[in-house]
């Protein structure tokens, strides 16, 4: 037992001075009253018994005089606040961090509806060990951190913030959770960490944990059984290029079964079943399908796979579909700043959704494309170049090409083409006849997209609010018009320009910040999750930001313009959703087992209270029966 109100040698010293005070007080001799009585048999009487109650009398005094000392000592024990020697004198400080992210939601589990579920029942038993000096701190963890609650010792008012936790449809970031973790405890002692979790990050948490201080301590709360799943991993659509109307589709199937297994790709358009694919895929293996040449009059496309194995079982369902929204055609506005160049403006007229205004050089002002998607400079370099917007060079030249001129060369022959550009997407430049081109000046901004022996022939800029392209050659001097790479490379152009790659369009990932291409001149935007509740989104330099969180589809509103995007959990890690035996930590271990960390603490000074008015009321006991006077 130690003493944690009084210091050892205050307590003895004070103990000792007052029982000597005490003793003293008890040693003064008693005062006896003269008393004159009229009868001196009955005084002969009392001076006969005196002699034999001397001794008793003796052991009353000293009785009193223990009861006095043993009511100081209760007294100055309370005073000290005795504890046991193995209790805290400091409270731990506790992290609950619970995983919610769509692993979560796997039903493989006994004794609870799913994952989470167990994670809530381990997190209450956790709450029940807490003592009255612990803090402790409720977090969830998703693709976002959420810290639920700061550091509380009221840690009954987490019970019902545990019960009202829900998954949600996006991968765990481990590295966020852990930094937060960091930061929340840095400076306090005795900390600890409870990760509630399938461990589908295990993969990252070794080097996620290597922010943690040494002195925090962490243990693992496994909240899963099996790995029993089949997932859709990637769904996509592009529109041909021969055939704007035909569209191909891509689908890539995963399987995390230890054994083959079968299945049924199912693709639906407009919620209506179109086409169904029996795949049979090996043992932790992949299985891609594409189908070529689709024509759907709707836009919502779903590709959905179901196990069709008889005596196997798919317990995560959250990835068993993906959606793709058809390729939206976005009307362009083009200002051709050109003196008669016919080969340029015919590609731009084979484009379905492009209108075309054509500018001469000496009547160019900035007023007159304010208002143009794209505007292309042919053999002409403006003053005054606006600085926003997207523009396209043809052979730029003079003092205010965006690229300075630095020379000519003769007869270039193209060597390289970036064939993972967007702008190289289907084009042949090799063997185009080219009488000269201009050599420029480029800068660290520049992506070089095609070269001619080291000469830059195309090139890509963008900065903060411009992008723009320069093909440095007079198209007028090749055979470029008489090739199909002249279309193919103007309908690069404007899908690059847009920021959309319309022949592509992406399907966006749950658990990210979307950049979503809208008009420049929406104020706003407001984006429609696939449950119909509104999110009102910033636009900025017309592009739309938005957290997703929900996979299918979602309606962009920006001004007048309305669309469709998909969105896909498409995360084999997290659909990876056997867990680990145990979170790999490399030298550190964890040491911290949720039954072992019951502290009781009693305040013992409670009940030195109570003894000593116990010991008040025997003596008024004994006073009143006449024991002890």
């Amino acid at each position: 037992m130690k003493f944690v109100g009084l210091t050892p040698e205050i307590f003895w010293s004070l103990l000792g001075g007052m029982a000597l005070i005490v003793a003293l007080l008890y040693m003064l001799k008693l005062r006896r009253r003269r008393v004159t009585v009229p009868f001196s048999p009955i005084w002969a009487r009392v001076m006969a018994s005196r002699e034999t109650r001397t001794l008793w009398n003796r052991l009353k005094r000293l009785l009193s005089l223990l009861v006095q000392i043993v009511f100081l000592a209760l007294i100055i024990s309370a005073i000290a606040d005795p504890k046991p020697e193995d209790e805290r004198l400091e409270g731990r400080n506790v992290v609950l961090l619970i995983d919610t992210s769509a692993s979560m939601a796997a039903i493989d589990v006994s004794g609870g509806v799913d994952r989470l579920d167990i994670g809530r029942q381990r997190a209450r038993d956790v709450l029940g060990t807490l003592g009255p000096l612990d803090n402790v701190m409720l977090v969830t963890m998703d693709g976002q951190l959420r810290p639920v609650t700061p550091f509380v010792k009221e840690s009954a008012i987490l019970g019902q913030q545990i019960a009202d936790l829900k998954t949600t449809a996006t991968p765990a970031d481990i590295g966020q959770a852990l930094r937060f973790v960091r930061d929340a405890v840095r400076g306090k002692k005795e900390a600890e960490l409870h990760v509630f979790s399938d461990g589908a990050f295990s993969e990252d948490f070794l080097e996620a944990a290597e922010v943690l201080p040494t002195q925090v301590k962490v243990k693992h709360h496994r909240t899963g059984e099996s790995g029993a799943n089949v997932a859709v991993t990637a769904f996509n659509a592009r529109r041909y290029i021969k055939n704007l109307q035909d569209y191909e589709l891509y689908a890539e199937v995963r399987s995390y079964f230890e054994r083959e297994v079968e299945v049924e790709l199912q693709l639906y358009a407009d919620n209506n079943l179109a086409e169904i694919k029996k795949l049979t895929i090996p043992p932790n293996g992949t299985a891609k399908q594409f189908f070529p040449d689709q024509g759907f009059s709707g836009k919502r496309l779903e590709a959905r796979v179901k196990l069709v194995t008889a005596d196997a079982r798919d317990v995560f369902s959250a990835d068993d579909s993906a959606y793709a929204v058809l390729p939206r055609t976005r009307d362009a506005h083009v200002a051709l700043v050109t003196t008669g160049n016919l080969y340029l403006r015919a590609p731009f007229h084979a484009h379905p959704n492009v209108t075309i205004e054509t500018i001469e050089p000496d009547a160019w002002t900035p007023e007159l494309t304010a208002k143009a998607d794209i505007v292309v400079f042919d053999r002409f370099a403006p003053k005054i170049l606006p600085k926003q917007g997207n523009f396209m060079f043809i052979a730029p030249q003079g003092e205010n090409s965006p690229w300075p001129v630095k020379g000519e060369v003769a007869g270039p022959v193209i060597s390289s083409v970036s064939k993972k550009h967007p702008l190289a997407r289907w084009l042949a430049l090799k063997d185009t006849n080219i009488a000269s081109a201009f050599k420029v000046e480029t800068t660290k901004d520049d992506e070089i997209v095609a070269t001619a022996t080291g000469t830059p022939i195309l090139i890509a800029r963008r900065d903060d609010n411009r992008s723009m392209i320069a093909l440095t050659f007079d198209i007028t001097r090749s055979d470029l018009p008489l090739r199909v790479a002249l279309p193919v490379l103007v309908l690069n152009a404007v899908d690059w320009f847009l920021a959309g790659d319309q022949s592509l369009v992406p399907t966006y990932k749950t658990g990210e910040a979307w950049t979503i291409p809208v008009s420049r001149d929406a104020e706003g935007a407001v984006i429609v999750d696939p449950s119909g509740k509104e999110h009102p989104v910033p636009v900025y330099e017309g592009k739309a930001i938005y957290y997703g969180q929900n996979t299918g589809f979602h309606t962009v509103r920006a001004g007048e313009d309305e669309f469709l995007l998909a969105a896909n959990l498409a995360d084999p890690k997290e659909s990876n959703i056997l867990p680990p035996e145990e979170l790999d930590l490399g030298p550190r271990t964890l040491n911290v087992d949720s039954a072992s960390v019951v502290q009781l603490h009693r305040d013992y000074w409670m009940y030195l209270i109570f003894g000593a008015i116990a010991l008040l009321l025997l003596e008024w006991l004994s006073y009143n029966r006449r024991w002890t006077v």
